[in-house]
């Protein structure tokens, strides 16, 4: 299959590996010039554990040297840049019929829809259908070949199975689900609930606080998308609370990082200006807080983010405020 792929990060380039071991024809696309020429120079991702990058994979700069007639188009690339870059697309003249897939977590910022949505409303080109993958899956795990299970999820069910079986090997297990929403909701608003945890971790609080913190947001998580729409037991599997333990929790996560080191006394500024991958959890806490103002949802963790990242509200306040809230039945 010749898959053209969006994005030339640390996801992006797993899964250009992954799906180039199984005998798909692979090009990428990336927008930083240096990582080009680096990876074409080099063979390797910096991004990435060690791993050679194989000569037939192609990286370009260049959208139109992807975009020949592909029979799948994959999409990792940050949310805020998602509507742009699929107007970039959407340029290019594609009569291939095309599978759409998502691989990023988020929200648009400036409209807070889901990036299903910003697709669809975009791209005007025939294609198959639209799937999301999604599921605890930190790149630097599958990069090295561990198990790891994601969710392929699709309002068409037959291309949610199509995008199975392309994907799914003895070591990278596919499931499938028709609720696109809540597989979305779950990804995008799990990165705001790790910052919550990487705060509870920097500010030396412990497992006692985390294990609340998780299950407490996966609840947030679980009231905000059944009011949009998806079915609340979503939020219960891979792309839920699956996706919320391993970002609350790894050492690999960059969300979980921002909140420790906010929780160290550190401002956002100070963090994010020292990251080269972008920690699409700050990006969301907007969208979520503003999701829950306009649904009407009481999420209080999720809020509580928004105030101590962007109203530099104190992080041990904040904490004793949620705990100090009124007595309720859970």
């Amino acid at each position: 299959m010749k898959i053209s792929i969006i994005g030339g990060g640390s996801w992006g380039t797993t899964i250009a590996l992954h799906l180039f071991e199984l005998n798909n024809t692979i090009s990428v696309w990336e927008y930083g010039k240096e990582r080009v020429r680096s990876i074409n120079k080099n063979h390797v991702n910096d991004l990435l554990p060690i791993k050679r990058i194989p000569d037939l994979i192609t990286f370009t700069n260049k959208l139109s040297d992807v975009l020949d007639d592909p029979e799948m188009i994959i999409l990792a690339v940050p949310s805020h840049t998602m509507r742009g870059v699929c107007k970039k697309i959407n340029r290019h003249k594609i009569l291939s019929n095309p599978i759409i897939v998502n691989l990023s977590k988020g929200l648009e910022p400036e409209t807070h829809k889901r990036l299903s949505e910003v697709i669809t409303e975009t791209f005007t080109f025939p294609y198959q259908g639209m799937v999301a993958l999604s599921g605890p899956s930190h790149a630097e795990e599958v990069c090295e070949n561990l198990p790891t299970l994601l969710v392929a999820a699709s309002k068409n069910v037959k291309i949610a199975k199509k995008v199975q079986s392309i994907f799914m090997t003895e070591r990278l297990r596919i499931y499938y689900s028709k609720d696109i929403i809540g597989v979305e909701l779950g990804g995008a608003l799990k990165n705001v609930i790790a910052i919550a945890a990487g705060i509870c971790k920097g500010v030396g609080f412990g497992d006692n606080s985390i294990a609340a913190l998780i299950i407490r947001g996966a609840a947030e998580i679980m009231r905000i998308a059944e009011k949009m729409g998806a079915d609340p037991t979503t939020i219960s599997g891979l792309s839920g609370i699956g996706d919320l333990i391993v970002t609350a929790t790894s050492r690999h996560s960059r969300n979980q990082f921002v909140g420790k080191e906010i929780g160290k006394g550190k401002i956002l500024e100070e963090v994010l200006a020292n990251m080269e991958m972008v920690a699409e959890g700050v990006i969301t806490a907007k969208s979520a807080h503003q999701l829950s103002i306009d649904n009407n949802v009481e999420m209080p963790i999720i809020n509580a983010i928004y105030r101590v990242l962007f109203e530099d509200e104190d992080p041990i306040e904040t904490v004793d405020m949620l705990m100090t809230r009124d007595p309720k039945e859970e």
